[in-house]
């Protein structure tokens, strides 16, 4: 049997409530945006009747006649966003959806603008908004106009300029973390699935790449030199997974992978099987990005988890105070500066998730 959804209760207006409490739409307004101000009060009871109806009346107050009034918007863009696909969720989604519940909870309201032919990466929103937040920007001249613009704002996984705040994970923190797990599980020779196409510019692909570098040193194992083609832009990765195989694991004799993604690295397994190759027992794999995917793949991926979630919130607090500063105590805008507000900068650790897919050398856990 078929069911129609439901539809959500239309909301009363002011005058409805005001018309039913017997009462002036400029005395219910006051009372359920809880104005004190002045020589304005009602009795106990009038309050909680006025309150009663309008939660009969599933009234919700208009933001943009609430926001009028108090000199302020309530209004938070999100910017760098390039779409929702359902290949393309990962970290930066799960990022947004928390910042999202924070914002919202203090009463804000959040617009996405897409990236498409009218709008640059971070280009300036064509509404007025009390915040912003850039996601994942990678070049520090796509920040000049926010830079200059005077709306705070959060640069959430990427670069931020002078006035900008950040908060970005510790990528070289959890690209030793792998690699020192293959190291004690006794991998020698350990070879990087890197993000080798053209357009690759966000800073992770070239903080995890330089983190790798490093630990081959200090940790101490071999990463072999793959002279693999770089990709050309836009190209899809599904042509470069079989020649890294061949090349990493049959040619050079990596017994261990770490991959720049969480699709990286379920690509490379597809190319490892139709090779008749297996994880763990012909090499262990490795991935960033501990999504949900990756626990059910077979086998389930050791994972860096980089922690999105706690990114969006803290980016959602920062802007929140970023905001609140730039209004002064008063609700009006204010020139004047603090540094630890204006210009915070916080890395988040990584952590390592360790399933299936890792194994000292031939597979045997």
């Amino acid at each position: 049997m078929w069911y129609a959804p439901s539809m959500a209760k239309r909301g009363g207006t002011l005058s409805e409530v005001a018309e039913r409490c017997s009462v002036s739409p400029s005395t219910a307004s006051r009372v359920l945006n809880n104005r004190r101000q002045g020589r304005f009060s009602v009795s106990s009871e009038l309050r909680e009747k006025i309150l009663k109806v309008a939660a009969d009346l599933n009234y919700r107050p208009s933001v943009a006649a609430r926001n009028l009034a108090a000199g302020r918007t309530n209004l938070v863009a999100v910017l760098g966003v390039e779409g929702i696909w359902s290949d393309r969720v990962g970290p930066v989604e799960e990022a947004i959806g928390a910042l999202a519940g924070v914002l919202d909870a203090a009463g804000y309201e959040i617009c996405l603008q897409f990236i498409s032919s009218r709008h640059g990466w971070y280009d300036m929103p064509g509404l007025r908004v009390d915040g912003i937040v850039a996601v994942g920007p990678s070049n520090q001249s796509d920040l000049a106009d926010l830079d200059a613009s005077g709306v705070p704002y959060v640069s959430v996984n990427g670069l931020v300029g002078e006035n900008g705040s950040q908060v970005v994970p510790d990528d070289t923190k959890g690209t030793r973390l792998a690699l020192q797990h293959f190291v004690d599980l006794g991998h020698k020779r350990i070879a990087y699935l890197d993000h080798w196409s053209a357009d690759a510019k966000h800073p992770s692909v070239f903080e995890r790449r330089a983190a790798f570098a490093a630990a081959a040193d200090e940790i101490g194992f071999t990463a072999p030199s793959l002279h693999l083609p770089m990709l050309p832009a836009e190209t899809a990765w599904d042509l470069f997974y079989e020649p890294f195989v061949r090349r990493a694991i049959i040619e050079e004799g990596c017994t261990a992978v770490l991959a720049y993604s969480h699709y990286a690295a379920l690509g490379l397994m597809r190319a490892a099987y139709d090779l008749k190759m297996t994880v763990p027992r012909d090499f262990s794999l490795a991935c960033f990005n501990n999504e949900p995917i990756v626990r059910t793949s077979i086998p389930a991926l050791t994972a860096i988890d980089v922690p999105s979630q706690r990114m969006g919130q803290i980016a959602a607090e920062m802007l929140l105070r970023k905001m609140k500063h730039a209004m002064g105590p008063s609700g009006d805008a204010t020139n004047s500066s603090d540094a630890a507000v204006e210009t915070a900068r916080v890395k988040v650790e990584e952590s390592l998730i360790v399933r299936e897919s890792t194994a000292p050398p031939g597979g045997r856990r």
